[in-house]
């Protein structure tokens, strides 16, 4: 006999009331949402085996947040390191009006040169892919993407993208838990949205 057997993430959301949203800058609407894996039998969920998301979330702009009280969207942090990371690894760290202009043109938030500082810290003290994991567990689709976004951007910024950059990219993708289709469709709109003007470091050939 066949069995299809496998898991599914069903996702439980609860309004909350209103909260202040920095992306919105003004008091809006939030929801809670618990993202749960459940394993599966023939596409019915029978059993939940972990929750791999809890956050809270605006309704107008779907900024999402950790669930206690925090001043902005949970990927900013992750942007930031992910910009910090990879233009470090290409010898670009001094770059940076670059780092502070993708930040910027990515997820709307400013990146002051002190806190470049303290995010080059944070990757001389961990690894990168362990504190991507970490964070995912407050961020939702939109702060996911966005982070891939930083990744992609950053990377272009500073070569021309061979295998092992986009192998990178993908890695930090798997670091968020998302599928390759999500990694090319967060590359894809870095590219319509024609790598968000950001002059190159790297003169294309």
């Amino acid at each position: 006999m066949f069995f299809l057997i496998g898991e599914r993430v069903r996702r439980k959301t609860e309004a909350i009331g209103a909260r202040q949203c920095a992306t919105c800058v003004k008091s809006e609407t939030f929801m809670h949402v618990v993202e749960t894996n459940w394993f599966s039998l023939f596409a019915i969920p029978l059993l939940p085996l972990e929750v791999v998301a809890d956050y809270v979330v605006c309704r107008k702009c779907e900024s999402a947040y950790p669930y206690e009280t925090s001043t902005q969207p949970s990927q900013v942090d992750s942007v930031k390191l992910v910009t910090t990371y990879i233009l470090t690894g290409y010898g670009m760290q001094n770059q940076t009006r670059v780092m502070q202009e993708i930040v910027h043109k990515i997820c709307g938030f400013e990146f002051p040169a002190g806190e470049i500082n303290r995010f080059s810290g944070h990757l001389a003290g961990g690894d990168i892919f362990e504190l991507l994991g970490n964070a995912a567990s407050t961020m939702n689709d939109r702060a996911r993407l966005q982070v891939i976004e930083a990744a992609f951007l950053s990377t272009h910024v500073c070569c021309e993208i061979q295998y092992e950059d986009r192998l990178r990219i993908n890695l930090i993708g798997n670091a968020l838990g998302v599928s390759l289709q999500f990694v090319e469709y967060a590359i894809a709109e870095v590219r319509r949205h024609r790598f968000y003007d950001v002059q190159r470091l790297v003169q294309s050939p």
